[in-house]
């Protein structure tokens, strides 16, 4: 079954949704609201994924549209309407018409961001993705344009007019500048705003982007939700990432802190005389076994309720919890260029105190 080029319905966006989740990795956003913006894109027009190869104009841009904030946030929130703000927004800086949409990131939410767009202005969502799995930063998920001499346009809004958060913005320059001020923002707003931003070529897309995205959430969705129990559903998906099942635990000495919308800490799971440790920064980004490193994002990092399979990002981790941790290696990742360069990473290492380089070092372009 070739799923890179489909009409979207119902049955579809389960999947997407439950693979979506996996490739979240702890974070990605939450499932729910990825339900509930597909559900409301399908009752706008008709959502159609396509690869790149069959858009016809290969003259326009493409526009990344993601949420950016913090999942652990209580006061998150945007209004449906902001997408019709920030692409209005876009279109007038652009030069070019716009051809398609893509996600930031594959996540419960993240990967369904494109839709609503895509259903107001007819266009389709391009099977491809700034970054195949989910990621902390917006640079993260820039497509290698925060290299050279590139600027770019970014637009977001979010926040409660009611509660005097609503906050809408326009920015151009560096990558960089332009991520941080939309992260700033989202702060600002309540802790999430919707973000159109990064117009590029198709070419560029198809040199720098995760080609294939969705099809990979919709074959580890298909594959998880045929599973009778917790184990059997991971055991489903193992082959289609190389995933191992790494440990079944409790959750012991969780902490959390959330700045500037990004949320930071680490957990113990308790097993089998074993101490599994877990670092997040928004994902899971390392885990140790009695101190020694086994895993390092962008390798993909799971935990599943142990109790009823449900898929749990870092926000939902709670002392006393039993999980089933799932680990799968960084190569079966679709990895966007955004991964590939060393900067992105020391600020991770210098909040978490950790080091994530040296361990992934055959990634890197630089």
């Amino acid at each position: 079954m070739e799923v890179l080029k489909m009409i979207i319905n119902s049955t579809d966006i389960q999947k997407i949704a439950a693979g979506s989740l996996i490739l979240g990795g702890g974070g990605g956003g939450n499932v729910q609201e990825g339900l509930d913006t597909a559900a409301k894109a399908l009752q706008m027009g008709q959502v159609e994924i396509l690869p790149a190869s069959d858009i016809s104009n290969k003259d326009g841009v493409v526009l990344t549209i993601s949420g950016v904030g913090s999942p652990a946030s209580e006061n998150a929130f945007y209004a449906d309407d902001v997408y019709e703000k920030i692409l209005h927004f876009m279109q007038t800086q652009l030069e070019q018409n716009i051809i398609g949409f893509i996600p930031c990131e594959m996540g419960g939410s993240s990967s369904f961001e494109p839709f609503i767009p895509a259903a107001l202005l007819n266009l389709p969502v391009i099977n491809s993705a700034c970054d195949g799995r989910a990621h902390p930063f917006g640079i993260m998920g820039s497509l290698g344009l925060e290299k050279g001499e590139n600027h770019t346009i970014q637009a977001g809004a979010g926040g409660r007019k009611e509660d005097n958060t609503y906050i809408e913005i326009l920015t151009m320059g560096t990558i960089e500048a332009t991520s941080d001020l939309i992260r700033n923002t989202a702060s600002k707003a309540g802790g999430a705003i919707a973000v159109a931003r990064n117009p590029i070529s198709l070419t560029w897309l198809e040199e720098a982007g995760a080609t294939g995205a969705y099809d990979l959430a919709y074959q580890l969705g298909e594959a998880y939700l045929s599973g009778s129990t917790p184990a059997d559903s991971l055991n489903k998906i193992s082959p289609l990432v190389d995933g191992t099942i790494l440990c079944r635990g409790i959750v012991r000495e969780y902490t959390l802190h959330t700045e500037n919308a990004l949320d930071n800490g680490h957990f113990t799971v308790s097993t089998d005389g074993s101490d599994y440790k877990m670092y997040f920064f928004n994902e899971y980004m390392a885990l140790e076994r009695d101190g020694t490193r086994l895993h390092t994002f962008p390798d993909l990092l799971l935990t599943v309720d142990a109790a009823d399979g449900r898929i749990l990002s870092t926000a939902e981790i709670e002392n006393g919890r039993e999980v089933i941790v799932f680990a799968a290696p960084k190569e079966k990742m679709i990895l966007g260029k955004g991964l590939r360069y060393r900067s992105t990473y020391r600020r991770i290492e210098e909040i978490l105190k950790i080091d994530m380089q040296k361990y992934i070092s055959d990634i890197f372009l630089d």
